[in-house]
């Protein structure tokens, strides 16, 4: 009995008439999102690659009294407050200005001219517009890691380097300010003081978290919802509360006596954290994969965000530009220029961890 075999369709011996069988189908698994950009405001248009703002904090609270019928010395010969004589303050004193430079993402493509015209992709109807959807969301995602990083604004010296905004995390922490002459400079007394950076992801406490919110409602005095953007591996160290505690070591954990209110007969396991409430706020977590450390993503940081209180300024909402021509193809520019804007480091807070 003969058979009639196809080796392959790059072998010498070929079934006649044979045809490829590929699906419809382009499989993309990668669509991992963007909380930052996606949730923080848009803010005004800077009408300038350098954009300020102001910063401000109250006095700190006084006990001191005052004698009926003393009168204020006008010719202010004291250097201190005293009952008698009550020195005048300059009510911005404590008013600072904060700045940070936009800073330009590009994106570029081309398509032959026959991949454009002629070629059928089975899943793409055109390959011009599957390309210019592709850099869109990567032009995002370039926005999204820019914004979650460390980096210190830079300043364009004479067309020779590019202008970068200031990231979140050398708004909120001082060791991400390297330039020494860069204006986008923060304040010492407006860095943050929630930070969290002694503990590991194998031995988060609750009250570490919880302490975090404390400092918070120290330097704010609110008690309110925080937007948590963290690394997967502190995500899962906020699981971690519901299954095991820490022992006195690192790694040494132990389980503790679990409550149940499901019912027993139950087929469904739940062992999620999404929302951490504690005495002075509640964290609601949001897993990130763009968070950076001089460039590199990381997992063990997380940051605590009031969204009120941190905007995007776009200079140029991403847009498309057609390129010429030359004969090569038809190529497109997807572009955005934008800046971060953070109102008030104090109001945020930091998770720093190590693995």
């Amino acid at each position: 009995m003969a058979l009639l075999l196809e080796k392959s369709y790059a072998g010498e011996t070929w079934q006649s008439g044979g045809r490829e069988d590929l699906s419809n189908l382009i499989a993309n698994v990668d669509a991992r999102s963007t909380p930052f950009t996606s949730m923080a405001k848009k803010g005004k248009k800077p009408g300038n690659a350098l954009m300020s703002w102001q910063m401000d904090k109250m006095e700190d609270p006084k006990i001191t009294g005052f004698v009926d019928g003393t009168d204020v010395d006008m010719t202010q010969a004291s250097t201190t407050e005293t009952s008698a004589n009550p020195v005048f303050k300059n009510p911005a004193a404590n008013r600072v200005l904060a700045s940070n430079y936009v800073q330009m993402f590009r994106r570029t493509f081309r398509v032959s001219s026959l991949a454009n015209e002629i070629q059928v992709v089975a899943g793409v109807k055109s390959e011009l517009a599957n390309g210019i959807a592709k850099k869109l969301v990567e032009l995002k995602r370039d926005m999204e890691l820019v914004f979650l990083n460390d980096g210190d604004a830079q300043v364009d010296a004479g067309g020779t380097t590019p202008y970068l905004t200031k990231a979140l995390g050398s708004f909120l922490d001082a060791t991400g300010e390297t330039g020494t002459t860069c204006a986008a400079r923060v304040s010492a007394n407006f860095y943050t003081t929630a930070i969290e950076s002694t503990a590991t992801t194998a031995n988060l406490t609750e009250g570490q978290v919880q302490d975090v919110l404390k400092k918070l409602f120290e330097a704010t005095g609110t008690i309110r919802d925080y937007d948590l953007l963290l690394g997967t591996t502190l995500k899962r160290a906020f699981t971690n509360f519901t299954q095991s505690s820490p022992a006195a070591t690192a790694n040494d954990l132990h389980s503790p006596i679990k409550t149940f209110t499901q019912d027993a007969s139950a087929r469904t396991f739940i062992n999620a954290i999404d929302v951490f409430e504690g005495d002075f706020g509640r964290l609601k977590l949001h897993p990130s994969t763009f968070i950076a450390r001089a460039g590199t993503i990381v997992q063990t940081v997380g940051y605590v965000i009031p969204f009120d209180q941190a905007e995007i300024r776009y200079g140029k909402l991403p847009q498309i530009k057609e390129l010429t021509d030359n004969g090569g193809g038809p190529a497109r520019l997807v572009e955005a220029v934008a800046a971060l804007v953070v109102h008030n480091p104090k109001a945020f807070g930091i998770f720093d961890l190590a693995t």
